[in-house]
């Protein structure tokens, strides 16, 4: 998921957009910092599976390679 939004060059804001009903205790990762696995503990796992949805079938409209 973070492979994709760094190569769509998203933002914290941008990966909100995809997941309007979280809770304000549930933190979104930020794809521009460097060490974002701690969010992602605070974030729960059908969110990190929308993201991945939503963020592959966008990279694949724009030609991006898979992540590997």
């Amino acid at each position: 998921m973070m492979y994709y939004a760094r190569q769509l060059k998203l933002t914290k804001n941008d990966l909100q957009k995809f997941l309007p009903n979280l809770k304000k205790s549930q933190d979104i990762p930020d794809p521009q910092r460097k060490n974002y696995f701690a969010p992602i503990f605070n974030f729960p796992l059908q969110g990190l599976d929308v993201l991945d949805k939503e963020l592959a079938k966008e990279a694949k409209e724009k030609g991006i390679k898979p992540f590997k």
